[in-house]
């Protein structure tokens, strides 16, 4: 890879952290909100208020909660590729707690609709007028028997600063700090974690157990303030749910994906049942790869001769080149996005690991965030993180603000079927055996990563959050429970897991930021399964379907969204064709290697 910087601008919002504008915005902003609240507080409950005057507040507030958007998206984006520099860190916390000062005013809105009568309710989503918000009162409606007093959800705020947040960001600038020391070929190095991580896709099996090692031993170092940290996020999300009425601190997160506890359930069982084909493919994994065991450090080891670099711009011409026969205005996104400078790719000190896709300004173009390091899961990031930009993008254009949001459920759907594109377009193309035989074990390789491995991290939090209703967890009780979920997943196919692996539930951090967030990957990857072989049936009829799909946003709930496409969530059997399509691709293999 180049040892060029590559990342992103982010002046579509502000010059830098210095730059005056801020501050006059603030400042704006801030008044802009006193005169909503002096103006509209105790309005909402009028039962004379129209359709069309709830209209015009509705709009007020959306343009308020848009600029707030915008400075929490800025100081985020910033914050994770300058996690140690002291004047973003800054930066970060100040507008941290003045988007909690700006939220405190706003909360009587959502609480004050919540007491208009049913009928007044009826009245509201009814109306013409109104049909840009209908979903946003129907949704705020659901909410209703969680919704605590204005001056507790204000101390919940409150007391988050210093609470959860301050967790997280201790987490985050911990994780960041890692520097590994790492010899290869006689020569010591210095790593991020992103960059220690890209030795676990080396053909040399010694090399990937090493790296492993070395990223296991500092979260080792540092597990009784991982610990700690868990602990206290994980405890006050619980506490709060019971406080908001929850039966299951699940629950609370089946409400904001506008799901069913039932559906949830239903496609964990569905998916943990069919555990046996993760064993099955690991133990094909290990006869290919010619070794007596298999070690987690193997689970990303290459297979065949997909093992040559991909510079970037090798990954970015592939990825248009897969996309554009779909629908050609994909590749002009993903063009425009590289002209615009809306792509982080470069791993370095203080820059966080992973990857994922922020929404830009309204109407104009997203922002993608990835580690890029010339291998072939670098290229199925980029895609990845490409398909989101690709569904942002279709919200941001034709939603108004308060729609923007996508259900967790929906938000795989596009990234996951990019992938897929990606993939059958190698695919089809004029491999060798050899290399499709690593294609496709890079391919199942990835669903079980989003499918299966996220299901086991699910299994793993709900352990995790019915153990803290007791008592907090120990740093062992929390390795036991997730290397037993490991365990389970992978059956007899890899050995030492206990030994070599236990301190990786350190790692995940959707188990902070998002508490139950991970069973959302699985049932999009399931879902996108099921929503590509649509493709594959209808062909070019499928992709205005599909951009639709793309462009609800928030506007509609995913059981309506997927309504219109013949899915309901509640049937096992539909879960069940997405498992069927990975156990035949394990099959495809199996040939492929027989007729190798």
């Amino acid at each position: 890879m180049t040892q060029e910087i590559i990342k992103w601008d982010l002046s579509d919002f502000y010059i830098d952290i210095f730059d005056p504008l801020i501050e006059k915005d603030i400042q704006e902003l801030e008044k802009s909100v006193e005169n909503f609240y002096q103006n509209v507080k105790g309005k909402l409950e009028d039962p004379s208020l129209t359709p069309k005057q709830l209209l015009e507040l509705y709009e007020k507030y959306e343009a308020i909660i848009e600029k707030v958007f915008y400075f929490d998206t800025y100081s985020t984006l910033l914050y994770r590729v300058n996690s140690l520099d002291d004047d973003v860190k800054s930066f970060f916390a100040k507008i941290d707690e003045f988007k909690v000062k700006i939220q405190e005013k706003l909360l009587f809105f959502d609480l004050e609709l919540n007491k208009i009568s049913d009928a007044k309710f009826e009245e509201f989503i009814e109306s013409p007028d109104l049909k840009n918000y209908t979903h946003a009162l129907k949704f705020n409606r659901l909410k209703k028997p969680h919704q605590l007093s204005e001056k507790e959800e204000q101390i919940i705020l409150m007391k988050d600063i210093s609470g959860v947040t301050g967790f997280i960001k201790l987490y985050s600038e911990l994780k960041s700090s890692f520097l590994f020391d790492f010899e290869v070929d006689g020569e010591l190095k210095k790593l991020t974690e992103a960059e220690l991580f890209s030795y676990m896709y080396q053909e040399d099996k010694d090399l990937r157990y090493k790296a492993l090692q070395t990223m296991m031993r500092e979260y080792k170092k540092n597990e009784m303030i991982f610990t700690h940290i868990y602990n206290n996020i994980l405890k006050n999300w619980d506490l709060e749910s019971k406080r908001k009425n929850f039966v299951k601190s699940i629950s609370r997160r089946n409400l904001e994906n506008e799901v069913s506890d039932e559906s949830v359930e239903i496609l964990g069982k569905v998916t943990t049942e069919s555990y046996h084909i993760v064993e099955k493919y690991y133990n094909l994994k290990r006869k290919l790869l010619n070794l007596s065991e298999l070690h987690m450090s193997d689970m990303y080891a290459p297979i065949g001769q997909i093992t040559r670099k991909y510079s970037y711009q090798e990954a970015l011409q592939l990825i248009k080149d897969s996309v554009v026969k779909f629908h050609p205005e994909f590749k002009n996104i993903v063009e425009k996005m590289v002209e615009l400078n809306h792509i982080d790719v470069t791993p370095r000190k203080g820059k966080n690991r992973g990857a994922f896709c922020a929404h830009g300004k309204q109407k104009h173009y997203p922002f993608v965030f990835v580690n890029f390091t010339d291998t072939v899961d670098s290229v199925r990031a980029l895609a990845h993180e490409l398909g989101h930009a690709f569904h942002a993008f279709y919200i941001q254009s034709t939603q108004n603000f308060i729609n923007i949001d996508i259900s967790l459920v929906a938000a795989e759907i596009a990234s996951v079927f990019n992938e897929i594109l990606t993939f059958d377009y190698l695919m089809n193309t004029d491999l060798s055996k050899e290399e499709k035989i690593s294609l496709l074990s890079n391919f199942i390789e990835s669903k079980f990563g989003t499918s299966h491995r996220q299901n086991a991290f699910y299994s793993f939090e709900k352990v995790i959050h019915d153990l803290i209703e007791k008592k907090l967890p120990t740093t062992e009780e929390y390795k036991e429970a997730f290397v037993k979920e490991m365990e389970l997943m992978f059956g007899n196919s890899i050995t030492n897991i206990k030994e070599e692996y236990a301190n990786y539930c350190f790692v995940i951090p959707h188990f902070l930021h998002v508490p139950f967030y991970v069973y959302a990957y699985n049932m999009s990857n399931l879902l996108v399964i099921s929503i590509y072989q649509l493709y594959l049936d209808q062909k070019e009829e499928f992709v205005p379907r599909y951009l639709k799909l793309l462009s609800v946003g928030s506007s509609l709930s995913p059981e309506e969204m997927l309504s219109e496409i013949g899915i309901n969530l509640n049937d096992p059997s539909f879960w069940e064709k997405g498992i069927k399509y990975l156990s035949d691709k394990i099959d495809e293999l199996e040939i492929l290697v027989k007729n190798n």
